[in-house]
């Protein structure tokens, strides 16, 4: 074995990680170009969730400390903030369709999530910034 080897698998592994992000950013920007009806609409955006965070049913009704442990039981170290900023992403586009009450849950989970990415992540987004904003506008009008 030389020195190279064992580092392969892990590059491999990340390139396949950046590339399912890219991936993620097209596929949600195709989601909230479309005009959908409400029933196609909720079973793309739940095969969204599927594909990348995990059962829509489950993950999108977790509190934030429950989204916290399944993201440590889910997901490895090296991808967690990033499927956690997926997640957010995800919570957020649901919340722009959907009526209040779910709609605030949804903008003040994502916020939380939006926040613990910030905080935890060494990637910085104007567009997170920019969506964080929107969020307490959102809520401030709405409380």
């Amino acid at each position: 074995y030389t020195d190279h080897q064992p580092r392969q698998p892990i590059m491999i592994q990340k390139d396949y990680y950046l590339r399912m992000i890219e991936e993620f950013g097209r596929a949600l920007a195709n989601f909230m170009e479309r005009r959908h009806d409400a029933a196609r609409r909720d079973r793309e955006m739940a095969d969204l969730y599927r594909q990348y965070v995990g059962d829509y049913t489950l993950v999108r009704n977790l509190s934030v400390e429950e989204t916290m442990v399944y993201a440590h039981d889910q997901w490895a170290d090296d991808e967690r903030i990033g499927r956690l900023g997926m997640l957010a992403e995800l919570l957020y586009a649901e919340a722009t369709y959907c009526a209040v009450p779910i709609s605030t849950l949804l903008y003040d989970k994502a916020y939380q999530l939006y926040d613990y990415v910030e905080t935890h992540g060494d990637t910085y987004s104007i567009d997170r910034h920019k969506k964080m904003e929107a969020i307490r506008r959102i809520l401030k009008d709405k409380g």
